[in-house]
């Protein structure tokens, strides 16, 4: 709970408290926040809900999480940084301090009590328990008294969770066009790289025009098993030394087949001077 300091006398003060000490005390003109040591003129003080940690507050300059040192290297610059999250504690304690200042004249008095106490139950039976103590609510009249209070803690608490809510969508919906350039530039291909993608597909894809005659191949395989021991060689040998001679480019999967198909056609059609015996070709004599 946020504790907040007399400007005029001094007296250390509850939030609840400050507006009946503000109407007694004639030099109170502001209060100053404990933690924080920040002056709110008036009623400002209201909107002071929650403030720095212990840590901040007396670790001063070797706070690491929370200061950074400017340009003199002094390090009395304060850094921007992210909220703390709240507990679920905190923020219910902070959802009574709000009802508190909504809050209708027939509870207005339960509620400026119930927001200077510690750890108020967040159900509403165990809450009902706490008010009989804390706020002396006894008896059957009571009753009416404590579902009104409870009614507007709910309606309080309803209102800030949607708050957040819209809140987060706000902030989602800010970030998601960012992300969705991001992730949208990798996939997108102009028409000009969509042509040239295409130009060079149209140059690895194979075409009979690119593949010599069967002549020719059966010309250059004559001619390599004439220069190899004992004019014979494996398939695979052959086929690389005919390519090598040729010149024969086999870049995509398919005109590797084609050339395949092409050398086993030629070696079969010259049967009579040919001789295939498993994976090796041979030449006649």
């Amino acid at each position: 709970m946020v504790f907040f300091l007399c400007d005029g006398c001094n007296e250390t003060l509850k939030k609840n408290k400050v507006d009946a000490h503000a109407a007694k005390c004639r030099e109170c003109w502001s209060v100053s926040c404990v933690d924080c040591s920040q002056s709110f003129p008036g009623d400002e003080y209201r909107s002071h809900t929650s403030c720095i940690s212990e840590a901040e507050r007396y670790e001063k300059t070797i706070y690491r999480g929370a200061r950074k040192l400017d340009d003199s290297g002094t390090g009395h610059r304060q850094q921007q940084h992210k909220a703390k999250k709240l507990t679920p504690q905190e923020a219910w304690q902070q959802t009574i301090e709000i009802a508190a200042e909504s809050a209708p004249s027939s509870i207005k008095s339960y509620m400026d009590q119930l927001s200077g106490c510690d750890n108020v139950p967040r159900k509403e039976k165990q809450f009902r328990n706490f008010t009989v103590n804390s706020l002396r609510l006894k008896g059957p009249s009571a009753e009416k008294i404590k579902d009104e209070i409870w009614k507007h803690l709910s309606k309080v608490r309803e209102d800030e969770k949607q708050k957040r809510e819209e809140a987060q969508k706000k902030q989602q919906s800010s970030q998601q066009p960012k992300h969705a350039k991001k992730e949208a530039e990798p996939t997108s291909i102009s028409d000009d790289d969509k042509s040239s993608n295409d130009v060079a597909k149209e140059d690895e894809s194979p075409s009979s025009s690119s593949m010599p005659s069967e002549n020719e191949v059966t010309k250059a395989v004559k001619k390599a098993l004439k220069k190899a021991p004992n004019k014979s060689l494996k398939f695979k040998s052959l086929r690389k030394t005919v390519q090598e001679t040729l010149v024969i480019k086999t870049k995509s999967d398919t005109a590797k087949k084609e050339w395949k198909k092409l050398l086993k056609q030629c070696v079969d059609a010259n049967s009579k001077k040919l001789v295939v015996d498993g994976k090796i070709v041979s030449l006649k004599d």
